[in-house]
């Protein structure tokens, strides 16, 4: 979890940071003399932060949208272990697989 949290973060940086997505600052490229600021270093950490808990509600939101096929997509993983792209989109959609749990992926020959 810890190392998922520090990736997400690194991601939100480097979308403030380097790509000028600031909402507050505009669309500001920050060089390495930005970032010396102590000001600027907290507003881009105060923006993090906000873009992180914004996008946490997004997925939460999301999720319980379609808490049902998360569910069987769970349950359907469980007993399966494994599941094509295909199978995915069919488990999604509603729908039932045509093979076995024992039977293993299908071959892509």
């Amino acid at each position: 979890k810890q190392w998922y949290q520090r990736r997400v973060r690194g991601l939100a940086k480097v979308l403030i940071e380097e790509n000028g997505y600031s909402r507050k600052q505009g669309f500001v490229r920050y060089s390495d003399s930005h970032l010396k600021n102590i000001e600027t270093t907290h507003l881009i950490q105060a923006e993090i932060k906000e873009l992180l808990a914004e996008r946490h509600q997004i997925v939460k939101r999301e999720m319980a949208a379609h808490k049902s096929q998360l569910m069987r997509m769970k349950d359907t993983l469980v007993a399966y272990k494994s599941l094509t792209g295909e199978e995915c989109r069919t488990v999604f959609s509603g729908g039932r697989l045509t093979r076995q749990p024992s039977e293993g992926l299908p071959s892509s020959d």
